[in-house]
């Protein structure tokens, strides 16, 4: 065989491919190589060296070489009042919604940035992103590098949706879905299978609760029409369930079923609420779960039923939700943390092994989301999307591989994303030596402090207008 001349040739890694069914594929000396935004090769360093030479030759030695981390659910935009929206009963309506009616263009991008920095440095090579202003926030993500599954939020929430009392119902306002559903068609319009296909784009209705039946039908057309996904929050709480009876005397995931949304183009987000069912219902259609452990631990205090959904279907992801809730876009934590809720919440540590979680971040939630044919494993004529890991770190050590490997463990509940050093999306190097290529880390960081004062102000008095645990204890002292 002839030498082929690739662009990069990473050698002597530990290469966890993530490509063996039901397993993660482990090579000790290992070495990928990447021609253009494309996987040319996997395979032992002896082999590979020989008939591959590179522009670049990275020696990995004592590093980790992996697929890039799949968020499969995140809003970028809701991250300036982070540290700000914890410890509530009413999370949504008490500390989240004044801050983002309070948002605007500045604001949310700079929020936006530097979520998408964190979740960068930390592993995150693919992001399913949910907000409004995604025309806007779509450049972040061009800038950044980032493989991106854009989606603008649809709803028919007015502002002061937050003093709704419980028992009421939302008021709808035809108007504002109309206007952010012309929103979303552009961000298709505009942003779809841009920068070489790695920018794409979902639908995404905020909630069946936050939007009326005729505009949950025609989002729903304009994605069959077009060939796209459905991101949308369902079955997130009692409240949601409350007001679905209330308005159209039936729960969220029957409802869907009636109006024909129950399909493989469905990516439904916590499902915290579903019955068992509900949740054979849903998976039986061929519709796609995301869990968001560390949100919805901090946010409602529950342990959504992913575990079980799985017991059903395969297509589950894990995402880190915003800042704003769960306090980090790392994929770590989620995956750590979405192990230990479920061994405990089932009072068996054998649930969820630590391979299972690299694969719902990887592999299977890349096929959760529609994308495991281009990533999620590192395999010939995949997208070059990969990171290298240090495992000289003292919380690393020891490697041990025979007779047996501690390597995945190690992975799933020592690591913390501070030990990815590279990342590679697209063929294109975004991080090496734990710099930022495509951003000023230092400048994001700057931007998001001044943007997030100016919010804070600007969100002051609604924040204050009614009593809260988090406000009487800045007033207390004891934030």
């Amino acid at each position: 065989m002839n030498a082929v001349t690739v662009d990069y040739l990473f050698r002597h890694a530990v290469v966890v491919t993530m490509a063996d069914a039901g397993g993660c594929g482990l090579i000790e000396d290992g070495a990928v190589a990447v021609k253009a935004d494309r996987i040319v090769a996997v395979g032992e360093t002896k082999r590979l060296e020989k008939l591959y030479p590179a522009h670049r030759e990275i020696d990995a030695s004592g590093k980790l070489l992996m697929p890039g981390l799949v968020d499969a659910h995140m809003h970028t935009r809701a991250s300036l009042w982070k540290g700000l929206a914890q410890d509530s009963q009413n999370w949504l309506a008490d500390c989240s919604i004044p801050y983002r009616e309070a948002l605007d263009g500045p604001s949310g991008r700079a929020g936006s940035m530097v979520m998408i920095a964190e979740a960068l440095k930390a592993g995150t090579t693919t992001f399913v992103d949910q907000n409004e202003d995604m025309c806007l926030l779509a450049e972040n993500h061009l800038q950044a590098g980032t493989r991106a599954l854009l989606a603008q939020q649809v709803h028919g929430l007015p502002p002061g949706t937050a003093l709704i009392a419980k028992g009421e119902l939302y008021p709808l306002d035809p108007a504002v879905e109309e206007r952010l559903f012309a929103q979303s068609r552009k961000l298709v319009e505009t942003c779809h299978m841009q920068a070489g296909g790695r920018l794409t784009c979902a639908m995404s209705p905020l909630g069946p609760d936050r939007v009326s039946k005729e505009m949950l039908l025609e989002v729903g057309e304009y994605a069959r029409k077009n060939e796209l996904a459905i991101h949308m929050h369902l079955a997130c709480g009692e409240r949601e369930t409350d007001q679905m009876e209330r308005r159209y005397h039936k729960r969220s995931i029957p409802l869907l079923d009636e109006l024909g949304l129950l399909n493989e183009r469905l990516v439904g987000i916590h499902l915290s609420v579903a019955t068992d069912a509900e949740l054979r219902r849903f998976a039986q259609s061929g519709a796609a779960m995301v869990l968001c452990s560390g949100s919805e631990a901090i946010v409602d205090g529950n342990i959504p039923p992913a575990y079980e959904f799985n017991s059903y279907s395969p297509k589950l992801a894990i995402g880190s939700d915003q800042t704003s809730g769960g306090n980090t876009s790392n994929l770590f934590y989620e995956m750590k943390v979405g192990a230990l809720l479920n061994k405990c919440k089932f009072h068996d540590p054998e649930i969820w092994p630590a391979w299972k979680m690299l694969r719902l971040a990887t592999i299977d939630g890349a096929r959760a989301i529609g994308m495991g044919h281009e990533i999620g494993s590192l395999e010939v004529g995949k997208k070059a999307d990969l990171i290298l890991l240090d495992l000289q770190v003292p919380h690393m050590a020891p490697q041990l591989f025979a007779p047996l490997r501690n390597l995945i463990p190690n992975l799933v509940y020592a690591a913390n994303g501070s030990e990815v050093v590279l990342s590679m999306i697209d063929g294109k190097l975004v991080m090496e030596d734990r710099k930022l290529l495509t951003l000023d880390e230092r400048k994001v960081v700057e931007q998001a402090n001044i943007e997030g004062e100016k919010l804070l102000q600007r969100a002051k008095k609604a924040l204050f207008s009614h009593e809260t645990a988090m406000n009487r204890l800045m007033r207390q002292n004891k934030l």
